[in-house]
């Protein structure tokens, strides 16, 4: 059985699918950890900070490089230059052998980005040292094509569902890897490692750890949600605030109900003065607004809606949805990237 959810990606669940396990952590890269240890203390990561924006963390990095797997002598092209951080690092994985092309699509930061390569001695025009990172302006859809196959390709920044560019499959080599953040209005994450097939299709696993951190509960509640008077008022026992505390069941109801925001947060009620915690859901563009509340006050959880769709109701549904399918772990979910259309196959 397969459905199409509102970002144009197909969502299959087949029933007599098992359960795989994860091959992601062992797959990614099987050297010792020296090599990594040695790359990361090779790039001064404060070279690579401004006043106004610091590089992602060396365990963001690290997460994502390890996922890559790239080696020495490999050609490999990162979308997303940032501040350059990342692909300072990817040119002491590949050395001297190796080549480095990281596109920015903002042209002061990869100005920015090209400055800092160079006085590191990492780019390939300039200086010396390394001298094996090229940086392009490039948009993120604008995949360079390579003279010889791409051997990784990693897309830094989050990519939308179902919007992994094709030209990043058809520009890696069969056998090659691709790593993507993928996002929706619900979450960020997970990453997903794509293995480059010969009929070109990219078909990857996802690692579970790599999506974004919950944050604690806020402390002051959101009085700019104070639920108005056409509020729509129900009850559940879902525990939905703490279910979207698990990865798995995260991304579920986000491939499941598009276009829709969420985050905890704590109510205040006008009258009475007291607050709820729980999970606040809304679309901007239908204002529509909902509040689930968590259950730890007991099994009558209330729900709170307005608006022209009924988000709560919507996510309830998901996870009904998941949970008839036995919650199958994110990690034996099965992602492809093909030429006409990108998919998530989801085991029973």
């Amino acid at each position: 059985m397969a459905t199409e959810d509102g970002t144009g990606v197909v969502v299959r669940y087949p029933r007599t699918a098992a359960h795989t396990t994860s091959t992601t952590g062992t797959g990614a890269d099987a050297r010792p950890n020296a090599r990594y240890e040695a790359a990361f203390a090779a790039v001064d990561r404060a070279g690579f900070a401004t006043k106004s924006r610091q590089p992602p963390s060396a365990t963001t990095v690290n997460q994502m490089l390890r996922l890559l797997g790239a080696r020495p002598g490999d050609r490999v092209l990162e979308v997303g230059t940032g501040s350059g951080y990342t692909a300072a690092v990817l040119s002491e994985l590949v050395g001297r052998t190796g080549d480095v092309v990281t596109t920015e699509a903002d042209v002061d930061v990869a100005s920015q980005a090209r400055e800092r390569l160079i006085a590191s001695g990492r780019e390939a025009r300039y200086g010396n040292g390394l001298i094996n990172v090229t940086v392009l302006r490039r948009e993120p859809s604008d995949v360079p094509e390579p003279p010889q196959l791409w051997d990784r390709v990693l897309l830094s920044t989050p990519v939308p569902l179902g919007r992994v560019p094709y030209t990043a499959v058809t520009g890696t080599r069969p056998g090659g890897v691709l790593v993507a953040r993928l996002s929706t209005e619900f979450t960020t994450g997970p990453l997903v490692r794509f293995d480059i097939g010969s009929d070109g299709v990219a078909a990857g696993t996802a690692d579970s750890a790599s999506m974004e951190r919950i944050t604690p509960l806020p402390t002051v509640p959101a009085r700019s949600r104070t639920p108005r008077s056409d509020v729509d008022v129900s009850h559940t026992t879902i525990d939905v605030a703490d279910l979207l505390r698990h990865p798995a069941w995260r991304c579920a109801v986000a491939i499941a109900v598009p276009s829709c925001r969420y985050q905890d947060a704590i109510i205040a009620e006008d009258h009475a003065g007291l607050t709820r915690a729980g999970v606040e859901l809304s679309d901007p563009m239908t204002s529509s607004w909902a509040h689930i509340e968590h259950g730890a006050s007991g099994d009558h959880i209330t729900v709170r809606q307005t608006g022209p769709r009924l988000l709560a109701d919507e996510v309830l549904a998901a996870v009904r949805w998941y949970a008839d399918r036995g919650a199958p772990p994110l990690e034996s979910w099965r992602w492809e990237v093909g030429p006409g259309r990108q998919c998530v196959t989801i085991p029973k």
